[in-house]
């Protein structure tokens, strides 16, 4: 997980239309008597206002089209959807504010469901640093601080550790490792050139080698937040950044 930064200004057709929306949404709880007894296809079509494209357009570019959760991409997780960070059935009047949307991919937002963040908060990507409050162990991701209730609830209820992530994360943890000892590699040979020509073309190779581990934690892609965690703890990473300063 890694912070997203999401346009302040909210999509036109947000700003013009959220009133009426809001007013429609309360209208259709006090006439059916609350949310959960609103007939389904009365929801769906409440629902068709905030998956308008403009809407999932300008918020999925926020991350990059990843889920804000667990970093997956659609293919991965299932397609990635407006998700309300505080649920619209229990807080209707924020069903259309910008500020509580969220690009999550289904399967985070089935785990998630309708978790009550207002009292039980869990981390928020938009408005939290993620890289600040978790860590990872292997291919578990567990709060730097054990004690962090808040970080440790957001691992349970959006299932951050489970199967599927383990998965991906121990396939890109196996790349890593094979691009980190291709690393190792490169810098035995540097020290050992007995030419300049050749240090200067073991020298380069390093560098292409740095630049792919580097691409990885791009925050365009998937996982970023766990490659970002492996490099910033791989002393033979720093030690060739320092063969290249």
């Amino acid at each position: 997980m890694i912070h997203i930064e999401k346009d302040k200004t909210p999509p036109l057709i947000l700003i013009q239309n959220k009133d009426q929306w809001t007013k429609e949404l309360k209208s259709n709880i006090t006439k059916y008597g609350q949310y959960k007894k609103i007939p389904l296809s009365v929801k769906n079509l409440m629902w068709t206002h905030y998956r308008h494209p403009d809407i999932k357009e300008k918020l999925f570019a926020a991350s990059h089209q990843k889920c804000a959760f667990c970093e997956a991409k659609p293919a991965e997780s299932g397609n990635i959807e407006v998700e309300h960070f505080k649920p619209k059935s229990l807080y209707p009047e924020l069903a259309f504010e910008w500020n509580n949307f969220l690009p999550v991919c289904r399967k985070c937002n089935e785990s998630k469901s309708d978790h009550d963040t207002g009292k039980e908060p869990i981390v928020n990507p938009s408005s939290d640093d993620p890289e600040k409050i978790f860590a990872y162990n292997f291919i578990n991701i567990i709060p730097i601080d054990d004690e962090n209730e808040i970080a440790n609830r957001t691992i349970e209820i959006c299932d951050l550790n489970s199967e599927r992530l383990y998965d991906a994360r121990a396939k890109l943890l196996k790349s890593l490792c094979s691009y980190e000892k291709q690393v190792k590699a490169w810098i035995k040979e540097i020290s050992s050139a007995d030419s300049q020509r050749k240090r200067i073309n073991r020298i380069n190779r390093l560098r292409d080698s740095i630049e792919i581990l580097e691409s990885l934690t791009d925050s365009e892609q998937p996982y970023a937040g766990f490659c970002r965690y492996f490099l910033n703890n791989s002393k033979i990473y720093r030690e060739a950044k320092k063969v290249l300063d």
